[in-house]
């Protein structure tokens, strides 16, 4: 058995009889030994924290999968079953069985790596100083610094090094006035987000804050008004698009990373993960020694 890391894909034999592993070979394999509980994960060097992820994932593939798909691992007329594990990335793994439906499994661990005050929220200027228009082909735009958008009104708004400025506030027009307050921060919000550094629910912060105003026309909140933006700069919404270099989507009226299941920001995210990995990859006796 090779040290276990991200694209290990191995296959194993499971008999549901004595709820045992056996390698596939018929080789000794110290994984299996593992899973069999012949030995601790600590007593083999080659053993990692890949290992103990994948190890529980077959657990709750026995004792809660087969429980919502009754046939599975139930074939009255067997006792083995092949099942196969592969790591796409030190957070996400598969597991198949017979090599029929794969079962994906998320591992939050890495969220122990996230400093709690930066879990939807990390502080920093706007990322992106290149502008981009409208780019068909992939549906994408730019937001940098130095943008100016005029909002047709005699206000603007103004992409700065670390938030958005409303510009031509009048004091005679409070109600105007405090929209263009309302989406300069939704702007700055969604910039934000869109380079990686704040969570969607920021964006639902902005949304409940708009909507508790009292104003008729922010009832809907910032977010209807961050996609008129979007869309007056040739975005379609109603699709997958990319914004300053992210691949977003709008579920259920909301703005959101495509593809994120774990909802932290992405910069935070991917930092912690990178630590994560590097955790995973240590052997268990190693984390024992560290923690005796």
């Amino acid at each position: 058995m090779s040290i276990s890391e991200i694209g290990s894909r191995n296959t194993y034999i499971y008999n549901s009889r004595t709820g045992k592993l056996s390698s596939k070979d018929g080789e000794k394999d110290p994984f299996v030994d593992y899973f069999n509980g012949d030995i601790r994960g600590d007593e083999d060097d080659s053993l990692n924290g890949f290992d103990r992820a994948r190890k529980a994932d077959i657990e709750n593939l026995i004792e809660v999968w087969t429980q919502v798909d009754r046939n599975l691992l139930n074939d009255p007329a067997k006792e083995e079953y092949e099942i196969t594990t592969e790591f796409v990335d030190a957070v996400t793994s598969t597991v198949q069985v017979d090599g029929g439906k794969i079962f994906t499994c998320y591992n939050g661990g890495f969220f122990t790596n996230i400093d709690p005050s930066a879990l939807f929220q990390k502080e920093g200027p706007f990322l992106t100083h290149e502008h981009k228009g409208y780019n068909a082909s992939d549906n994408s735009v730019n937001i940098a610094v130095g943008d100016v958008f005029d909002l047709g009104n005699g206000y603007r708004l103004h992409v700065g090094k670390d938030e958005v400025h409303g510009e031509g506030y009048r004091r005679d027009n409070g109600e105007s006035d405090e929209k263009l307050r309302a989406l300069a921060w939704g702007l700055g919000a969604l910039i934000h987000f869109a380079e990686g550094q704040w969570a969607g629910v920021m964006l639902d912060m902005g949304d409940k804050m708009a909507s508790e105003s009292g104003r008729s026309d922010m009832t809907g909140g910032i977010t209807p008004m961050l996609l008129e933006l979007l869309r007056q700069l040739g975005v379609d919404t109603d699709r997958e698009f990319i914004l300053n270099g992210t691949k977003c989507e709008v579920r259920n009226g909301k703005i959101r990373e495509a593809g994120n299941h774990w909802g932290a920001p992405r910069a935070v995210r991917e930092e912690a993960i990178r630590k994560y990995e590097e955790e995973m990859c240590r052997p268990l006796s190693e984390r024992k020694a560290k923690n005796s």
